[in-house]
């Protein structure tokens, strides 16, 4: 996939749910003149309060975890879980699962990656697979093979094309994983049979930015 494109992380966790632990800042006994003699001691960040903050007024961190649910990504640190326990749970604003989060399985972005908004078109796919029962992460049981895609031909493009079919669940376009550059074929997840049916009788040949893409069924 595209380098840029891989992690696909979305807005930020809602704040824990009722009943998880927060750090509180703890009284002391020490005298005044003891006080006096040392540095302020600096109230510990509440756990997650930092977190809507990444990308925003701080910058992302090259940590992340995921939403078992809707499968989106969000940026957090080891420090947003707090100093007590193994972790905490977490809400994901997306689809609202919920999951305990603990800090060994936080994960590192992998070279050549990055976090990036979470894409219009995942939300209201989310949203739709919802209204209509489906689990959060659903993306399509129709997946096609697209070949002969041009090089100038972005993801976006694709949606746009195979749209006029029907519901897109996914687009992958597939990258060199030396130079970065596009290999010229991509993989489309339709939501719907109908969806995959219209795109293979409507989209195969078409001319798209100069070139006649070829669309069948992808054969995993």
């Amino acid at each position: 996939k595209a380098p840029r494109e891989a992690v696909t992380p979305a807005v930020a966790v809602k704040p824990p749910v009722e009943g998880t632990p927060s750090v509180e800042v703890v009284a002391t006994t020490e005298t005044a003149t003891e006080e006096a003699t040392k540095e302020p001691v600096k109230a510990p960040v509440k756990p997650g309060s930092q977190q809507v903050e990444y990308g925003q007024s701080l910058p992302l961190p090259d940590t992340y975890v995921r939403c078992g649910g809707c499968q989106s990504h969000f940026a957090l640190t080891e420090e947003d879980l707090g100093d007590r326990g193994k972790g905490r749970r977490l809400e994901c604003c997306v689809c609202g699962n919920t999951w305990f989060q603990s800090k060994e399985r936080i994960m590192n972005l992998r070279e050549r990656m990055e976090l990036v908004d979470l894409p219009e078109h995942d939300l209201e796919r989310i949203k739709l697979n919802k209204e209509e029962g489906k689990p959060a992460g659903f993306i399509g049981d129709s997946k096609l093979y697209v070949g002969n895609v041009a090089f100038e031909c972005t993801t976006a493009d694709m949606y746009e094309e195979f749209g006029t079919c029907g519901s897109v669940g996914d687009v992958a376009m597939v990258y060199d994983n030396e130079t970065g550059r596009p290999r010229g074929f991509a993989f489309v997840t339709m939501r719907t049979k109908e969806g995959c049916d219209k795109a293979l009788a409507e989209l195969n040949g078409k001319d798209i930015m100069g070139r006649q893409i070829s669309v069948r069924e992808a054969n995993n």
